[in-house]
């Protein structure tokens, strides 16, 4: 049996890893932007009696959100970003809530469903992406810096 170990030439070895360390590094960066853009989120679901839903959604000032709440009965809250709470409903069975952020920050929606029967949840909001993503997306960019630094070494030494 004849082993044949096929050898990379070493600029397609320095090459990839130039091209490999630049990706990383540019889908880092468009990953940082993305989560710090305004998208909208199809809000959709079904609460089951006696259970809670909290939508959390994180928005800026002039961000909009709607949340259509029909079903059995149900109490519907909200905390804004300064802390301060509002119920918006209680022993309803059809709600419907529009509105425009007039603060930056998490806003917590609560719908309780306090009847016998689901709870049908509707809408949309805008949010922005998870901060703790960022966590990652710093390790992405961490990565491709690596790789890019190996390339360069490695195109130096031929």
């Amino acid at each position: 049996m004849n082993n044949t170990i096929m050898r990379i030439s070493n600029s397609i070895y320095s090459y990839g890893l130039l091209i490999a360390g630049s990706m990383f590094i540019s889908i880092s960066i468009i990953s940082i932007i993305y989560t710090n853009t305004i998208v909208k989120v199809d809000i959709d679901g079904t609460i089951k009696p006696g259970s809670k839903d909290t939508l959390s959604p994180d928005m800026e000032i002039g961000s909009t959100a709607l949340v259509d709440v029909s079903g059995s009965l149900f109490n519907v809250s909200i905390t804004y970003p300064n802390k301060t709470s509002t119920i918006l409903t209680t022993n309803s069975s059809d709600f419907v809530y529009d509105f425009e952020a007039d603060q930056n920050g998490k806003h917590i929606i609560e719908i309780f469903n306090t009847g016998n029967d689901d709870v049908l949840l509707d809408g949309y909001a805008d949010t922005k992406g998870n901060e703790f993503a960022i966590v990652g997306q710093i390790m992405l960019l961490a990565t491709g810096i690596v790789i890019l630094y190996m390339g360069i070494r490695a195109i130096r030494r031929n």
